[in-house]
């Protein structure tokens, strides 16, 4: 996971984020979801939103590149 993690703040970033600090950033969610439940479904919501919007931000791109071709 935290390798897809970092494949997409680096492709839609443009920055490299240490392997430390996704680790970091997954447990905490983890205990959260753990702690709180009901945040998943939240978290998941956020992701999904998120994950969409760059999906069809690529799309754009990659469409657009095509008909400069």
């Amino acid at each position: 996971m935290e390798k897809r993690v970092d494949e997409l703040i680096k492709k839609y970033l443009g920055i490299s984020v240490p392997r430390i600090l996704i680790g970091i950033i997954m447990l905490i969610f983890g205990i959260l979801i753990f702690v709180k439940p009901d945040l998943l479904a939240i978290l998941i919501a956020i992701y999904l939103i998120i994950n969409g919007i760059l999906v069809l931000i690529d799309e754009a791109m990659k469409s657009r590149a095509i008909r400069k071709s």
